[in-house]
């Protein structure tokens, strides 16, 4: 399986990606939603990502854009996307999952809340 992390912070970045690969996912990373967006449209689509953890709060095009924009594109229909953020509001899940988010994982994230939200989405 094969995962991209999205999120302006590195250490935050960094720690997904160790709790990701310790569910042995591959994974690649992207420091904001523009990145991430041009790292999917490049990917070979024969290994294409199965998952997205996406930061809420992030310069140049912040998460719930990248949500809304990748889900225009038939092609990216059956990538799974989760938020990952410290934005907890009802209102703020409701946004997400409106927009096209498959789930919401708040922040602080443990090993064990990120394995229950893949579960459930199919990827573990």
């Amino acid at each position: 399986m094969k995962m991209l992390i999205i999120d302006d912070s590195k250490a935050m970045r960094t720690f997904l990606g160790r709790l990701a690969v310790e569910l042995a996912f591959q994974i690649e990373e992207a420091g904001d939603g523009r990145e991430a967006l041009h790292k999917l449209i490049k990917n070979d689509p024969r290994e294409p990502f199965d998952v997205a953890l996406v930061d809420w709060e992030m310069p140049v095009m912040n998460g719930l854009e990248l949500v809304q924009t990748v889900r225009k594109n038939r092609d990216f229909d059956s990538l799974k996307l989760m938020m990952v953020t410290a934005l907890t509001s009802m209102d703020r899940v409701g946004q997400a999952l409106d927009a096209g988010a498959n789930d919401y994982l708040m922040k602080p994230v443990t090993k064990e809340a990120l394995e229950e939200k893949l579960q459930i989405l199919g990827m573990v």
